[in-house]
């Protein structure tokens, strides 16, 4: 991590996940995020020291452990309030809960007990909601983004809006077409919220800085409404279990699973999306055989 000036108080760590890092008044800071694992709370701890900060608080967007790693070391060493949105924070506290989560609520295989998934716990000191909050003698203002998790949140502090998953980058949106999502509908109403902001700059959970991300909220919308139309053109010729509608959806996009932790990501993510469906009135489901089949309504 190298730290890339923003604005006079706003720098960014660019890594496998973006951190924020903010200073405040009387050398004190701020981050956003921590990255993954022990290891990148370490780096951390060296650039504040470098830079001559006290780290004060630590905002979390959300509670998946490649945002979280540096938390529990980071904490530890400084004594960091720690700030995060309320079903995240549950998650942050107890990660077996977001591991437990992806494997269907069953006790989790121990090829999802890794620091993506599974960072080591933290105490989360403030729950945060819409608004605005001061720390350090700054302003930050909290901006609910919900649908990747439960409660994903958003941070803007000096003009820099910290977006967390919510929007993918242009190499994501390639690399990744059917990423996790916890709520289409949250997913979709928090991409359009996203139209409302103009900063100085948008800084993505993966990828680069943005000082528009008018394209690439389009391009998210619509690879969520392209994946919706499939699904809906898929169960409207058969009836499908979950797994099944996984299989053909990956196919589609020419996805190849390259490993069991990257299927149970995938996995509740087509829950989602018929979720949304079924909301919708668009698909149904019904019992045939201790099998619960999904079909679009009227095609039975």
């Amino acid at each position: 991590m190298h730290p890339q000036q923003l604005t006079e108080r706003v720098y960014l760590l660019q890594g496998a996940s973006n951190v924020g890092l903010v200073a405040g008044e009387g050398r004190e800071a701020l981050l956003i995020d921590t990255g993954i694992g022990r290891r990148s709370g370490q780096q951390i701890e060296r650039i504040l020291q470098a830079q001559g900060l006290r780290l004060t608080a630590i905002l979390n967007t959300h509670c998946h452990g490649d945002h979280t790693g540096g938390n529990a070391y980071l904490v530890e060493r400084s004594g960091a309030t720690v700030y995060a949105p309320r079903y995240d924070s549950v998650v942050i506290e107890e990660p077996i809960w977001g591991t437990m989560f992806l494997f269907g609520g069953g006790e989790p295989i121990e090829e999802l007990r890794v620091p993506r998934f599974d960072s080591a716990p933290c105490r989360v000191d403030v729950i945060v909601s819409e608004g605005a909050i001061e720390i350090a003698g700054l302003t930050v203002q909290v901006v609910p983004l919900p649908g990747h998790t439960g409660t994903h949140t958003g941070y803007v502090v000096d003009g820099v809006f910290f977006t967390g998953d919510i929007v993918e980058g242009d190499d994501e949106l390639e690399n990744a077409p059917l990423s996790y999502t916890f709520s289409v509908g949250q997913r979709l109403d928090s991409l359009e919220r996203l139209r409302n902001y103009s900063c100085s700059h948008f800084v993505l959970g993966h990828g680069g800085v943005q000082t528009r991300i008018g394209h690439l909220l389009e391009r998210n919308i619509a690879q969520v409404k392209h994946n919706l139309e499939f699904i809906t053109g898929y169960l409207a010729h058969t009836g499908a279990e979950a797994a099944e509608v996984l299989s053909a959806t990956c196919k589609h996009h020419g996805i190849a699973a390259r490993n069991v932790r990257q299927y149970f990501l995938m996995y509740p993510t087509i829950c989602s999306y018929l979720s949304y469906l079924h909301q919708q009135g668009t698909v149904a489901y019904e019992f045939r055989d201790n099998r619960l089949l999904w079909h679009t309504q009227g095609s039975k």
